[in-house]
């Protein structure tokens, strides 16, 4: 059945999170055509038992993969897999208050193509962020500005898009932010940031290790010869 509205959560050890955040996901959407998809690298913790149980009572879909695949990969796998017109993506991990959603929706049916949950415009800001965080991410926004030249904050991982956006896109999925190579390839007009408060994870490990930032980096140099070459 079609919904108007996809909310994709990529999960990876999430079980006691989403307990707690798809419940609120609906409380926020509960008079909303909507569907949230679940898709998860096969969690050693019990993440998909626990998103087929809440799906007994909430609009969930779940699918599950067969190794740990990435996030970005695992956000397109949740695109596919998705009926609604707008494409909203939220981490399982509770630093994306879902809250917020209804604003992003306000946005989108204002006309912006892209709806990003910005941590750097006017009223946004992080808690429980140490100093090296805050160099990383930093650091991570001024080497992508060039591409994203008037957003704040590309590297965010809470944005809600229309359909149209993605498609035709050749993701290349070598970083662990879908939302920059989106704002490089995708086809829209109008983006909107709304400011929102970035909290501190509730349960379990930060997902960002060595690696992933090797692979942003990786990414960043696709995506710079995207641009010189398209």
């Amino acid at each position: 059945m079609k919904t108007n509205l996809s909310v994709i959560i990529p999960t990876y050890n999430e079980a006691e999170n989403i307990k707690m955040l798809i419940p609120r996901i609906h409380r926020v959407l509960n008079n909303t055509s909507y569907e949230i998809i679940v898709v998860d690298d096969s969690s050693p913790d019990g993440t998909p038992e626990v998103a087929k149980k809440l799906s007994e009572s909430y609009p969930v879909r779940v699918f599950v993969r067969n190794q740990k695949l990435g996030l970005a990969s695992a956000i397109v796998h949740g695109f596919e897999n998705a009926t609604g017109e707008i494409l909203g993506v939220i981490d399982a991990d509770l630093q994306h208050p879902p809250e917020y959603i209804i604003n992003f929706i306000e946005k989108i049916r204002e006309g912006y193509d892209i709806v990003i949950g910005s941590r750097y415009v006017k009223g946004g800001r992080i808690e429980g962020w140490g100093l090296k965080r805050k160099i990383l991410s930093r650091g991570a926004i001024m080497l992508a500005k060039p591409l994203a030249k008037k957003v704040k904050d590309p590297m965010s991982g809470y944005f809600f898009i229309r359909r149209h956006v993605i498609e035709g896109i050749d993701f290349k999925l070598m970083g662990y932010k879908l939302l920059l190579e989106i704002l490089v390839k995708g086809k829209y007009r109008g983006v909107a940031e709304v400011p929102y408060v970035f909290r501190e994870r509730q349960n379990g490990e930060s997902k960002l290790g060595r690696n992933e930032i090797a692979n942003y980096i990786k990414l960043l140099a696709h995506l710079y010869m995207y641009k010189i070459w398209r």
